[in-house]
């Protein structure tokens, strides 16, 4: 592992630890995405296969996975069920907020991350996600739990049916 993410696994776990998880490692990604050798990590993570490909660290505590996201990539409404904090190193992430109704999901808000920025999500979030510049969106997100054990749902883009999570439904890459 490259030796900036690896200092970011040591000092996340630490904080992660701490008497406000969410808000600890929220000020460790707020440095760690200012610093250029974490992108330049962040940069090797491309060619997306799957959700475990990105993960770098996995513990009961923290989650830690990093993307280089491509150009037009979205992913469609899903949650996490556990806090998370999105750092974006470079490029923009754009997410659009979603609360659950009688149709499936109604549209509550919107926030966009900037590089170098960070942005802290609830347990209960439902986002979408989208890089909308032509260039890589370089991010790192930290999740409060073993996010790849946790169960979750995605909901169809077209008819915000909730279903169970599954990768393959959620992202997709779309050249704008």
């Amino acid at each position: 592992m490259n030796p900036a993410l690896e200092q970011l696994v040591v000092d996340c776990q630490a904080a992660a630890g701490g008497p406000d998880p969410q808000a600890e490692v929220q000020a460790v990604l707020a440095a760690a995405v200012k610093r250029p050798e974490v992108g330049e990590a962040v940069a090797e993570y491309e060619g997306i296969q799957s959700l475990e490909d990105l993960a770098f660290h996995r513990s009961t505590s923290v989650t830690l996975l990093a993307a280089a996201l491509p150009p037009g990539f979205s992913a469609a409404p899903h949650n996490h069920n556990l806090w998370s904090v999105v750092g974006v190193c470079q490029g923009q992430e754009d997410n659009q907020f979603f609360e659950r109704n009688d149709q499936g999901l109604k549209e509550v808000g919107e926030a966009t991350v900037i590089g170098p920025g960070v942005l802290a999500n609830d347990p209960e979030v439902i986002h979408a996600i989208h890089n909308p510049l032509d260039t890589p969106l370089l991010a790192l997100h930290a999740y409060g739990g073993d996010l790849l054990s946790t169960p979750r749902s995605n909901w169809d883009p077209e008819t915000h049916e909730e279903i169970p999570y599954d990768w393959e439904k959620v992202s997709s890459e779309t050249q704008e």
